[in-house]
């Protein structure tokens, strides 16, 4: 295993805010790839080649001992019982010699830090890569993964892309930390979403454990996150169709319902209607009830729609809540009758101007 020059270059910069002494990182070829000394990064070291040839540490009395080595103690460092290159620190015997093993043993804790790392983000980006095969693409046999057995619900979660700027990778950690219990489940941010592949078992409470997911994200990271579950899926292609429901039930759902953030496919109704209906059919539908109403009226109006919704049609509780006198809500709720001909305190014509409303809400 090699190790990068920068990663060997941080390893001697934290190093030396412990020793204030020059230090050199070696290859297993015998040429400093980072050091302290600027100048001697490229120079051949000979020391390191004998340090790595007697599998111990090698002292040396003067700088001309050996060609391109200085006065110092060089070090061999281990990774899984093999020697992967040589650390060595500048200066007399006396003040270097008894930093030596503490040094050592850092830096193999830091290089063994830095591949966990770097084998979790390639874990995580062959994850990505299945994900997006499957789900957007479908082609699964590029990508084949284990613990993959059907059956799956694909769950999308979404939140303001600038939001997701600073905490993508900890709330992948979060995931990894939440899904521990069961590795057939798959995940990953894409395109400012979180994709959740989840296996579950028969009459298993998927819900539950999507509702305590996104409670455990709101008090870690103050981030309220929406998630859509889609519907069941036994095979590839109903994988797919798994992910375009919830992203499709979480966007209706979110005009339809502004108290709720878990929206289940599996148990909306009315929400369903729209997700087939042709684009002329709606726009017909809209533009004749709203025709008459400005954008800036539209807005209010709308607010004031879902509040009534929501109160049952109680003026006096929609009134509270939109902190407005009975009087002045009565007085819109006489405008929007004016300009659409549909008074909302009848049941239906309340029913299709909120239809409306909504349906020019998903725009």
């Amino acid at each position: 295993m090699d190790i990068s020059t920068n990663l060997a270059t941080d390893i001697l910069v934290k190093m030396k805010e412990i020793i204030n002494q020059d230090l050199n990182y070696i290859n297993t070829k015998g040429i400093i790839i980072a050091s302290t000394n600027p100048d001697r990064v490229g120079n051949f070291h000979e020391a390191s080649l004998v340090c790595i040839k007697k599998g111990k540490e090698v002292i040396i009395e003067n700088d001309e001992q050996y060609i391109g080595s200085k006065k110092g103690i060089n070090m061999p460092i281990y990774f899984d019982d093999s020697i992967i290159g040589v650390i060595g620190i500048t200066g007399e015997k006396d003040e270097v010699e008894k930093y030596g093993e503490i040094i050592r043993m850092m830096t193999g804790i830091l290089i063994k830090e830095a591949w966990i790392k770097d084998q979790d983000v390639r874990k995580r980006e062959i994850i990505k890569a299945f994900i997006e095969r499957i789900i957007l693409e479908y082609d699964h046999d590029i990508y084949p993964m284990n613990n993959f057995t059907f059956p799956y619900i694909v769950v999308v979660g979404t939140v303001d892309k600038s939001n997701f700027l600073f905490l993508d990778d900890k709330i992948t950690n979060t995931l990894r930390d939440y899904f521990a219990y069961d590795k057939r489940i798959f995940y990953t941010i894409s395109r400012n979403e979180i994709i959740i592949l989840y296996h579950y078992y028969k009459d298993e409470d998927v819900f539950s454990s999507i509702e305590k997911l996104q409670s455990f994200i709101l008090k870690k990271f103050n981030l309220l996150i929406k998630f859509g579950i889609g519907s069941d899926a036994t095979n590839y292609q109903e994988l797919k169709s798994s992910y375009k429901n919830a992203k499709e039930i979480l966007k209706i759902s979110t005009i339809f319902s502004t108290k709720k953030s878990i929206f289940d496919y599996n148990k909306m109704d009315l929400e369903l209607l729209f997700l087939n209906l042709k684009k002329n059919a709606i726009e017909n539908f809209k533009n004749k009830i709203l025709e008459n109403i400005s954008e800036k009226d539209f807005e209010e109006f709308s607010n004031i729609l879902t509040v009534y919704e929501q109160e049952n049609g109680s003026v006096i509780y929609t009134a509270e809540k939109l902190f407005m006198h009975k009087n002045t809500l009565q007085y819109k709720l006489n405008k929007i009758k004016r300009l659409s001909g549909y008074d909302p305190r009848n049941l239906k014509d309340f029913t299709i101007l909120s239809l409306a409303f909504k349906l020019k809400n998903l725009e």
